[in-house]
């Protein structure tokens, strides 16, 4: 247990350094000693001047085992660069809040914090620590529950979709995936294919649309030796090579009818003959389909074979686009941007309101595989932990329903020409309000109030 009271600190229990003490102190510090957050003061060289009983009791610490020692030896953060709280508040003289970093106590255990940093007149910076460990356990425990496989089933829609998955997992049965491009028909696959007793084998897949008749015929069913120019050994199809796992036909409806007719014969017989050869070679395998294409429409215009669609057809699955789920986008932000964070190795862990409201404004016409290239952009180009809308407006493929500088002009406008107050509306810092100012031409005059 860590003591209340520390040698060389006053009667409150607060240590802090003498040149900081004054008359008038003692009621603050006092305040300081009772919060249940921990608060500590570093000097401009990092250096532990005070310490709080919170901070203390979070750390594993004794205050005579922190003081004067930098801040990195005590907190041990997973995120101890130049670009922390403490240095940035320091540096920029700007509060930053709720950054999240994990601490290492004393004891060896990790505990999960939130950081705001708090610059001061003679160069020190105030931190104050909020353990939110118990509350990310909770977060992910949530997480868990809305996140099957990388799908994120928020939505009714989406529930309904897991819900299909589960009931047909188990089973060897055929599934065509229908949705939009970019509305997650592999992930879906992927589901299914870890949910199912084939899990622990392959699980191959097979982009239809990626290759020529002669190309595709060769890569589904393997060749041997001598049957076309170029084969010079036998080779293996994506069939064999998936044996005892799954295949994903990805773009069905892309296929021609010769290769349709081959395939009609995997499905029925569970069969395959490699390209030159005449001998059949069983295939212990689960076919799933995917496109975005209306297979029906293809039958009835003579495209599509009617009994490779029956075949293929035995259990639908249709994903909704992003654009009628978007309950779903909350979550899926949280989720792509945990991926991102994993990626690029950024510390972003969340987007401005701001942001949000754009994302949830957007039509999605490339549904969330545009999400999460507008959040990659974003995260690559931001330099902050909280993603604004100056980072994902600088993407330029990104369609909003304004410019970025028509939403600086409108917040210039609403504050009467005032930057800090326009920077808030638009959820940056003023720094970067001003610099955007200065590269689109707008004026603060301009806005100023007669």
């Amino acid at each position: 247990m860590v003591k209340s009271h520390y040698d060389g600190s006053d009667a409150s229990g607060v240590l802090r350094d003498s040149a900081q003490t004054s008359p008038t102190s003692g009621g603050y510090d006092a305040l300081i000693e009772l919060l249940p957050i921990g608060v500590f003061r570093l000097d401009p060289n990092l250096l532990v001047r005070s310490f709080n009983p919170a901070a203390a009791e979070l750390v594993g610490l004794s205050a005579t085992e922190v003081l004067n020692r930098p801040c990195k030896e005590v907190l041990k953060c997973s995120f101890c660069r130049s670009d922390c709280a403490a240095v940035e508040a320091r540096d920029e003289g700007a509060v930053r809040r709720s950054f999240p970093v994990e601490i290492a106590r004393a004891d060896g255990t990790r505990r999960s914090v939130l950081i705001d940093a708090v610059p001061l007149e003679d160069g020190s910076v105030a931190v104050m620590l909020r353990d939110v460990t118990e509350s990310e356990r909770l977060r992910q425990a949530l997480h868990d529950r809305w996140v099957f496989h990388g799908l994120v089933c928020v939505s009714p829609s989406m529930k309904e979709v897991v819900g299909k998955v589960r009931d047909v997992a188990p089973y060897d049965s055929t599934v065509l995936i229908l949705g939009e491009s970019g509305t997650g028909k592999e992930v879906v696959a992927r589901g299914l294919h870890a949910e199912s007793p084939r899990a622990p084998k392959p699980f191959v897949v097979v982009n239809c649309a990626a290759y020529s008749e002669t190309l595709l015929e060769s890569e589904l069913f393997g060749h041997v030796r001598g049957s076309f120019t170029g084969a010079d050994r036998d080779r293996r199809g994506r069939f064999e090579l998936a044996h005892g796992g799954t295949v994903l036909l990805d773009e069905i409806g892309e296929i021609s009818q010769k290769i349709q007719v081959k395939l009609l014969r995997v499905l029925q017989e569970r069969e395959i003959e490699r390209v030159g050869e005449s001998r059949p070679r069983p295939v212990d395998i689960r076919i799933l389909a995917s496109t975005n294409r209306d297979l029906w429409r293809e039958v009835t215009e003579g495209r599509f074979r009617e009994d490779l669609f029956y075949r293929l057809n035995v259990f639908t699955v249709q994903l909704p686009p992003l654009r009628e789920r978007k309950e779903d986008i909350p979550a899926l932000v949280d989720y792509l941007l945990q991926r991102l964070a994993e990626r690029t190795g950024k510390k972003v862990r969340n987007v401005s309101e701001g942001v949000l409201a754009t994302l949830l404004e957007h039509d999605w016409p490339g549904n969330v595989r545009e999400l999460e290239n507008v959040l990659e952009s974003g995260v690559v180009r931001t330099r902050g932990d909280i993603l604004q809308e100056i980072d994902i407006h600088r993407r330029g493929s990104m369609t909003a329903t304004e410019t970025p500088s028509k939403r600086m002009e409108e917040a210039l406008r609403r504050t009467a020409g005032c930057v800090t107050r326009a920077a808030r509306l638009l959820g940056v810092h003023r720094t970067t309000l001003w610099r955007h100012m200065r590269e689109t031409g707008l004026k603060r005059e301009d806005f100023l109030q007669g």
